[in-house]
């Protein structure tokens, strides 16, 4: 997290959170002529997302239920609302989609991440910022609550640690899709691979994320898809098309789930029909898979690299 950031503390219902993680949606939006203190939130900025579970419900019993982190943030006016972001939107009585004539604030954001236990607020009796007078546990909150920069790092990690079904330990959102592919570049090359980014298939009809080859001018050997957005069926199709052309190893990388187990539960029921030819060449892997991998790997990327070479 960046040292000159604001975060903030959200407050929503249970509905729309259930619903954005059912949906994969990306945009939170306050109510129609809302002004909140959301302009000062760019993009990393960390957002805190605070549950009521039921209307009524006494604070003790609203819990942190994830996270997510900013894209951007703007004023939308209700026709741009309906044209470009409603279909990404979660509507709840308590924040109408804005009509024509109205505007509203909106998050763009790239994933909602839940967390492995809720946090009830009643356990934060321990979390407070440097200015705070009391602690978490008794503050008013209300819509969004600015935490700033010299405090998000050491706030947003409290939250995090409690999180954690196991001992406490740091939690990490997922990484973005950028994220992942730079990191399956530096595999790649590491491994003694040439590796390349949004490569164009022969045709040019699409573009691949990540590929690996042996040998400049040579067809890929391997090649990379990450899903993003939900995006499944896009992916196999690109993944699909390179197969066609270059008859080569493909590996689908589902945001949606950290682990391959998971992933492949999602993934498999779409390799039937247009898709059926890839169930048996095609490695399904979690975001948590090449994360891991990557992390663990960097310690030895000298000595990998000087075993992976091909040349006397």
């Amino acid at each position: 997290m960046s040292g000159n950031l604001y975060s903030c503390i959200l407050l929503t219902t249970s509905r729309w959170f259930e619903e954005c993680l059912r949906r994969n949606c990306r945009i939170y939006h306050f109510p129609p002529g809302h002004n909140p203190k959301v302009k000062v939130l760019g993009a990393g900025s960390i957002c805190l997302v605070l549950v009521k579970p039921k209307p009524g419900a006494p604070m003790r019993e609203w819990f942190f239920a994830g996270e997510f982190r900013v894209e951007e943030v703007s004023l939308a006016t209700g026709s741009e609302f309906r044209d470009k972001y409603a279909k990404l939107a979660v509507e709840i009585p308590e924040a109408p989609f804005p009509k024509v004539d109205e505007s509203s604030w909106i998050i763009v954001f790239d994933k909602l991440v839940q967390y492995e236990k809720p946090v009830k607020l009643s356990e934060c009796g321990d979390v407070r910022t440097s200015k705070s007078r009391k602690p978490l546990s008794e503050w008013i909150i209300t819509g969004i609550t600015l935490i700033r920069p010299e405090d998000t790092e050491r706030f947003v990690e409290a939250i995090r640690a409690k999180a954690k079904a196991g001992p406490p330990e740091r939690f990490e959102a997922q990484p973005s899709h950028n994220d992942l592919v730079n990191e399956l570049i530096e595999i790649g090359k590491w491994l003694g691979f040439i590796a390349k980014s949004e490569e164009l298939t022969p045709d040019g009809a699409y573009r691949i994320d990540v590929t690996w080859r042996e040998y400049e001018g040579h067809s890929p050997i391997k090649v990379f898809e990450i899903d993003v957005k939900g995006d499944i069926d896009k992916a196999l199709a690109r993944l699909k098309h390179a197969w066609d052309m270059w008859h080569c190893q493909l590996y689908l990388i589902v945001s949606d789930e950290r682990k391959a187990e998971k992933a492949r539960q999602l993934v498999e029921p779409r390799l039937t029909g247009a898709f059926a030819e890839l169930k048996h060449k095609l490695e399904i892997l979690g975001w948590e898979n090449i994360h891991d991998f990557y992390k663990d790997v960097q310690r030895h990327k000298e000595l990998l690299a000087k075993l992976a070479k091909k040349e006397l």
